[in-house]
């Protein structure tokens, strides 16, 4: 490993304002990445992170081709990731405890940031955080067009804590049900109560729509009981209750990616796409939640496409 030449400050800034995950981010920002962050190379062949190592580096690639994964031999497929893509990005936010192996697979120049500084500089400008969210909301949604039928169902209500659900749910039973959903799990009180706390539940008949594909975004749903299934554009999903529906769209800017139908009658709790950016904004550890299971979305369905296709490419991991 050696240092190539990246070595001032205005260079890393000029790369990085070239990276189109990083344009629309203000100057000043970029100059508080370029100082915290590194120029290294990493010959071919060369590997940059053992398998199982904790992430403590995110690596921003301007020249090369890196693999994420994979035996080394070719043998069980990986991840190729081309200049520009970020690499370490979303093995950090799922938390991975057991992330796989780096490997430069042509002579590879990158800009390195210490994970935790990355995540300081997060903490202290929202702009990167929500560029960041959006991108790995957006890459959970892909891993679902790819997976198809294959896609896992929605995480619900474990059994033993699925009580039926009364005909009427004041505020307090309203927020007891969300805490035991997979997506809100270690929530506060006192942001349930901000997200939940001037909705009433809505009903959906057998066969109605929450919305359907092409809709605006403009919410996302917690289905307290019943079930829905997926309109079948990109392969049949169900979300039991429990589950969260439209949670990696709530901040896109482009339309639904998919429809959902009610499989019976369905109670659902709304939450507000302003209310819950507001949220992301000033609490940064529910930011931080999100961040994580969206990475996690995206690296479970990435584990199954390897078992299935021995490996593909993309730009982010």
């Amino acid at each position: 490993m050696r240092r190539l030449p990246l070595v001032s400050p205005l260079d890393r800034i000029l790369f990085l304002k070239a990276q189109h995950y990083l344009e629309d981010q203000p100057p000043g920002l970029l100059t508080v990445l370029a100082a915290h962050s590194e120029d290294r190379f990493y010959p071919a062949g060369s590997l940059i992170r053992e398998a199982d190592r904790p992430v403590d580096r995110i690596l921003f690639l301007a020249r090369g081709r890196v693999r994420v994964g994979g035996d080394g031999n070719g043998e069980i497929g990986g991840m190729d990731i081309d200049a520009p893509g970020i690499i370490g990005l979303a093995h950090h936010f799922a938390g991975a405890e057991k992330p796989p192996a780096v490997r430069a697979l042509t002579d590879t120049l990158c800009l390195e940031l210490v994970a935790s500084d990355l995540d300081q500089i997060l903490e202290d400008h929202f702009t990167l955080l929500l560029e960041f969210a959006q991108r790995g909301a957006s890459e959970a949604l892909g891993s679902h067009r790819r997976l198809g039928d294959l896609r896992p169902p929605e995480a619900g209500f474990e059994r033993e804590s699925h009580p039926a659900t009364p005909v009427q749910l004041d505020l307090v039973e309203r927020l007891a049900r969300a805490r035991l959903a997979p997506f809100l799990r270690g929530t506060n009180l006192t942001l349930l109560g901000q997200l939940f706390r001037a909705e009433s539940p809505r009903i959906f008949e057998t066969g109605e729509a929450i919305w359907n594909t092409g809709d605006e975004v403009d919410s996302m749903a917690l289905v307290l009981d019943g079930s829905f299934q997926t309109a079948g554009e990109f392969g049949l999903a169900i979300a039991p209750s429990g589950a969260t529906l439209g949670a990696w769209e709530i901040l896109s800017h482009s339309p639904r990616f998919e429809g959902w139908v009610a499989n019976t009658q369905s109670r659902v709790l709304v939450i507000r796409r302003d209310l819950f950016t507001d949220l992301l904004e000033d609490h940064f550890d529910f930011a931080q939640a999100y961040l994580r299971r969206s990475s996690q979305k995206t690296l479970e369905a990435w584990n199954l496409e390897m078992r299935g296709l021995g490996g593909y490419e993309t730009s982010t991991p």
